[in-house]
């Protein structure tokens, strides 16, 4: 008996591994193990895989997916997802407790603490601890060594303090905008509405503001938020220093539009010193990135190569000509087409271009989720493709992507858009798409001209 979907998800899930585990030697990488106390190579979000490496490594996670997909009972699969916002909890718990804290300075990392010890020590109660280790490791973040006794795992030293992980801890209110969001797109009055003033956001936390707003009445919070952003875009910065032709820009001066606490514009002077750089964001942010910026590279900042100005994105650009180049990354997807395009962001930028500037939107393309034979995998940094099974969007290797997008929506009323979607939206802005380039990270680098 033929099983035909079964047979080629394992041969492609096959190869795959053979390419992975190929390209880790290759680069005298050390084995992955899930019992390891110590991070992996792999696991620095400043760590630049070779593009087979990074290719590998998404298509063994979209096999796993479809995988999963076919083998699953739906009714377990259905009980498994609405069961699934509990890990966010469960993560949040981790780090809100202290206990990954506590595990990782415990004298043998790897032979795991009794929970009645956890319990003690972070006066908590050992008969709710219990449920939500075994849901984190589950889930992957922590191992059981021996019954009620719990050890992180190498997955769980991203949520150290400090750490990446750490730092995504979850917006206050979170769980109510995402039960809120139902509500929103089906019973509500602003179910047809597409402004960002009237979103779940606005429902959830009972407020007449945009999210930015609401965020800046709330320093501390809106300090949390700007570094969970960083620590989003800081996942494509080694690939966009690496993958982008930086030689070829034409403009001595690039400016970072809503470039936050500048870590952009620092990684692009490190590798290219011979450019000037500018770091533009809202006042309030503009105060943090200018004291980071003092203490981190003074004599840059001294001799003007970098600079810190306040300036909103929905004004006049003030930098014009063919001096300056720019880049958006991770802006865009916060704004619905209206605010996005025509006589705002990306028109104000148009205006203000020379025939030599360019704009790097540093963003996702969404690949519709169609059979890989049907459309051009414009995100994907290889042309072959092991197995057409895998759909072009990579599956189950793309959820982040997908999550992403129904979070822009119900914060902004903004989504993550395809390739097509980008080209209208440029277009309708008086520029023109020159080039894309994928890089080894979620997003791609669109870089735009003036439309002559």
């Amino acid at each position: 008996m033929a099983h035909a979907e079964l047979d080629r998800l394992q041969a492609c899930l096959n190869s795959a591994l053979d390419t992975l585990r190929k390209e880790m030697n290759d680069s005298q990488l050390p084995p992955l193990s899930q019992h390891s106390s110590v991070e992996h190579p792999l696991d620095d979000p400043n760590f630049l895989p070779s593009a087979r490496l990074f290719e590998a490594r998404r298509l063994s996670l979209a096999c796993m997916g479809e995988l999963k997909n076919l083998i699953q009972s739906p009714l377990d699969r259905c009980f498994e997802d609405k069961l699934s916002t509990y890990g966010i909890v469960c993560i949040d718990m981790l780090i809100h407790t202290g206990i990954v804290d506590y595990l990782a300075d415990v004298p043998n990392p790897s032979q795991g603490v009794p929970v009645a010890e956890l319990a003690a020590k972070l006066e908590l109660d050992s008969k709710k601890i219990i449920p939500i280790l075994r849901c984190s490791a589950a889930n992957g973040w922590v191992r059981e060594t021996r019954d009620s006794s719990f050890a992180l795992n190498r997955c769980s030293r991203i949520l150290i303090k400090g750490q990446p992980g750490w730092k995504l801890v979850a917006l206050p209110g979170f769980m109510t905008l995402v039960e809120t969001v139902s509500h929103w797109v089906t019973e509500s009055e602003w179910k047809l509405s597409r402004s960002p003033l009237q979103t779940a956001f606005q429902i959830a936390y009972k407020t007449p503001l945009s999210a930015f707003s609401w965020l800046i009445e709330r320093p501390k919070l809106f300090i949390h938020v700007a570094g969970h952003f960083q620590v989003f875009g800081d996942t494509s910065t080694p690939s966009v220093i690496a993958d982008y032709p930086w030689t070829q820009l034409e403009t001595p001066v690039i400016v970072d539009c809503g470039g936050g606490q500048g870590g952009l514009v620092s990684a692009i002077l490190d590798a290219h010193p011979s450019f000037e750089v500018i770091v533009q964001d809202m006042e309030d942010m503009v105060a943090v990135t200018g004291s980071i910026m003092q203490e981190r590279r003074p004599i840059q900042i001294e001799s003007g190569v970098l600079k810190v100005e306040a300036h909103d994105l929905f004004q006049p650009q003030p930098r014009i000509g063919n001096e300056y180049s720019f880049i958006l990354r991770h802006i865009m997807h916060d704004w619905p087409d209206e605010e996005a395009s025509q006589a705002t962001i990306l028109s104000h930028l148009a205006r203000a271009l020379g025939p030599k500037s360019k704009i790097l939107i540093i963003d996702i393309i969404v690949v519709p989720n169609v059979d890989a034979t049907a459309t051009t995998t414009i995100n994907s940094l290889s042309h072959e493709r092991a197995d057409y099974i895998i759909p072009s969007h990579f599956g189950s290797a793309s959820k982040i992507i997908s999550g992403s997008s129904m979070h822009m929506m119900a914060m902004f009323n903004s989504y993550e858009r395809s390739m097509n979607e980008w080209e209208k939206l440029v277009r309708v802005s008086g520029l023109r798409i020159t080039n894309v380039y994928p890089l080894r990270a979620q997003a791609s680098i669109i870089e735009c001209a003036l439309d002559s």
